[in-house]
């Protein structure tokens, strides 16, 4: 139990939850019904996102092992209590089995969502893995995160289903992942002092500190793009889809106003290690609200 525990950090477990809208969303808005939704292509998507993000967390741990023993203790803990050995074993089988699954979608014909799927395992190695790090390469850094996590798992979801990009769907995912990047942008600040100490150049390091956060705060303000977007193109939607559209307008808002706060303190480093602890919370409230509506769509 002790190595599946250390398994389930090393593999980001308090946000694997977070993230289960971002593969779904993209399904929900395409498939048209509940049935096509609840289909085998969906299901794979599914497996084969969270392998896909599970590979990037463990790949990360691996090359942060020593960095991590300084500032995050808890994560260098549980990767050398897993075994550096045995989370290399791991890599590998989750790497045969994320060929397997885009061999099941080239070979069903989901050609682009294959692509994208692709794609999204390059972001999600070259981010942490040397010789290319992109996450010590100061303007570049935050890129493999918001292009492989928060943009091509909904791309990757609407082609299992669709084969053209509508408006709305372009500014929906566009708005999604400035949302998305503008919290994780606060993380950024978090580790500033540590990533500048281990020779990593973030956002927060080319910008600064209080520009990084503007810019963090000014994404998260796009991110009412889902709402109208949606809105828009589902004027006459039923009144449980309102409900829950309504519920996102109350909570994007309310996120956008707690990201922004994060700037207001004399300490902006100390501020965002404070506020970076509600960053799960935050990515609940405005991803579960447009999921469950996507869904309501489909009745």
């Amino acid at each position: 139990m002790s190595k599946l525990r250390d398994f389930i950090v090393i593999s980001r477990g308090h946000l694997l939850i977070g993230s289960l809208a971002n593969p779904l969303l993209g399904t929900a808005l395409a498939a048209g019904n509940i049935r096509t939704f609840l289909s085998m292509p969906v299901f794979v998507y599914f497996a084969l996102y969270y392998l896909l993000i599970i590979f990037a967390c463990n790949i990360n741990c691996l090359f942060d092992v020593e960095v991590d023993g300084k500032y995050k203790t808890y994560l260098s803990e549980a990767t050398r209590s897993f075994g550096i050995r045995n989370l290399k074993v791991v890599l590998f089988l989750e790497a045969l089995f994320i060929a397997y699954l885009l061999y099941w979608l080239f070979s069903n014909g989901y050609y682009i969502t294959g692509l994208i799927s692709i794609a999204g395992f390059l972001c999600g190695f070259l981010y942490s893995a040397e010789p290319v790090r992109i996450k010590k390469r100061g303007f570049w850094s935050p890129f493999p995160v918001v292009i492989g996590l928060y943009t091509l798992p909904l791309l990757g979801g609407w082609f299992l289903f669709q084969n053209t990009l509508p408006v709305y769907f372009i500014v929906f995912v566009a708005s999604y992942a400035l949302i998305n990047e503008g919290i994780t942008l606060v993380n950024t600040v978090e580790d500033h002092s540590e990533d500048k100490k281990e020779g990593i150049r973030t956002w927060s390091h080319v910008f600064g500190q209080q520009n990084t956060l503007r810019i963090a705060g000014l994404f998260t303000v796009f991110g009412l793009g889902t709402v109208i977007s949606l809105f828009v193109n589902f004027v006459n939607m039923p009144p449980v889809s309102l409900f829950l559209l309504v519920l996102s307008a109350v909570s994007i808002p309310f996120v956008i106003k707690q990201v922004n706060m994060v700037r207001k303190a004399e300490n902006l480093e100390k501020s965002a290690k404070f506020h970076a602890k509600r960053m799960p919370k935050w990515f609940v409230m405005t991803r579960f609200p447009l999921l469950f509506l996507a869904i309501s769509l489909l009745f």
